[in-house]
């Protein structure tokens, strides 16, 4: 949050930004659009948000939400931030490599076609206090 704080605020401070939040329920539900959105406005920044944030999604989900794509194709963003759903990330390379990459790509890749001055931002959840049990026995890291 910080980091998202420091990018969105270190602008010029005379024009609005415009930041456009895909996400899931981590997102949502923690309220960060609005986080992100006081955290300016207390230092004087204006910060126009919006977000589409189904509980569960993944950025293959997004790929393909008419919502999602609706939105990255007005092209008014300053920013997009992609979340992909919270543990994908932390599987193994591979299923990373098939299941995260593509579509962290093409979702850049429409964002960057509906204007090349915006800037994709990717946000990653944090781990589960006492790990996965669910997916251990498939990959023990977790």
């Amino acid at each position: 949050m910080l980091l998202l704080t420091y990018s969105f605020t270190s602008v010029s401070q005379s024009l609005a930004q415009r930041v456009l939040f895909l996400g899931n329920s981590y997102t949502n539900r923690n309220n960060l659009p609005s986080l992100l959105l006081n955290a300016a406005l207390s230092t004087g920044d204006t910060i126009i948000v919006d977000s589409n944030t189904p509980g569960g999604y993944t950025l293959q989900g997004h790929s393909t939400n008419q919502i999602s794509l609706s939105k990255i194709a007005q092209g008014s963003w300053d920013y997009v931030v992609l979340q992909e759903q919270s543990q994908r990330p932390s599987f193994p390379d591979a299923q990373v490599q098939a299941d995260v990459y593509p579509y962290a790509k093409q979702l850049d890749s429409l964002v960057q076609l509906a204007n090349s001055c915006t800037e994709t931002v990717f946000f990653m959840t944090w781990g589960r206090k006492n790990g996965d049990a669910n997916n251990c026995p498939f990959f023990p890291p977790l």
